[in-house]
């Protein structure tokens, strides 16, 4: 039997997230905070075992990742799967902008999302059977993630909390 340990975790806090802006598919700045924390996540996963570092394409979580990958002498593997939810018309404004329910056909819908969720579940498996992974991932988009590791239905995931910066979760697949 196929098993992926993941270890699923938030880029560190960037200059936008201080603002309250939704970043989507922007590159995104970590800010100081978000620098010290993506040390701070590298730190605590210093005397872990991993096998690879994932992470999305975007800058934010790039940089996450790699501080990450450096103490384990790994390379972080970017994907676009695992980019934040594009949130269209929404990009660049305040998240207390959005309506969940009604979202305009620019912005990535829940389903959508929850779908490039389960595809990028299926890319670990497919490419990294029986490892350890940290993924530095996106806040909307590791909802979608959670939700579906957890059994739940695409629209459940916008009751879930969204992960605070470098916090991570851990689930066997």
């Amino acid at each position: 039997m196929v098993m992926i340990e993941l270890i699923l975790s938030r880029h560190g806090e960037t200059l936008e997230n201080q603002q309250h802006i939704l970043q989507g598919q922007l590159p995104g700045t970590l800010s100081p905070l978000g620098k010290a924390q993506a040390e701070n996540l590298a730190e605590d996963l210093k005397d872990e075992q991993l096998d690879a570092v994932v992470c999305s394409d975007l800058a934010r979580s790039y940089d996450t990742a790699l501080a990450v990958a450096k103490h384990h002498g790994l390379t972080p593997l970017q994907t676009p799967l695992l980019r934040e939810m594009d949130w269209g018309v929404y990009t660049g404004k305040q998240l207390d902008d959005v309506d969940w329910l009604h979202l305009p056909p620019s912005v990535e819908s829940v389903e959508a999302l929850f779908q490039r969720a389960i595809d990028f579940i299926h890319y670990l498996q497919e490419n990294f059977p029986n490892q350890r992974i940290v993924a530095i991932g996106h806040g909307a988009f590791n909802r979608a993630i959670i939700a579906y590791l957890e059994g739940k239905r695409p629209i459940d995931m916008i009751d879930l909390p969204i992960m605070e910066n470098t916090t991570r979760v851990y689930y066997k697949i």
